[in-house]
């Protein structure tokens, strides 16, 4: 099963790390698409997003959210076409809108 996540509120980056990473646990695929805050939220919290990495989640942040941010390396930077694509694949979505 493929779980996609669209993040794009600040306070929920928890929330969406621990329902991604419980996902992996469970071998389940896991595509993140990060907004608006959501882009900011990654930016500030650099080890959660490393750890998402690490358990192999694929993170696209959206170019426009993210002007400016630091990102970690392995974030790739996306468009809303890649947003559409992270919905319209997966098996299951969770929006934190």
């Amino acid at each position: 099963m493929k779980l996609g996540i669209v993040l794009a509120t600040r306070d929920d980056l928890g929330h969406a790390a621990a329902i991604a990473l419980a996902a992996r646990e469970a071998r389940h695929e896991v595509d993140m698409f990060l907004m608006d805050a959501g882009c900011a939220a990654a930016a500030a919290d650099p080890a959660t997003m490393t750890t998402l990495l690490d358990a192999d989640c694929t993170i696209i942040a959206c170019s426009n959210s993210a002007v400016g941010l630091s990102l970690v390396d392995g974030i790739e930077r996306g468009s809303q076409d890649d947003h559409a694509a992270v919905v319209g694949t997966s098996d299951r979505v969770v929006a934190l809108t």
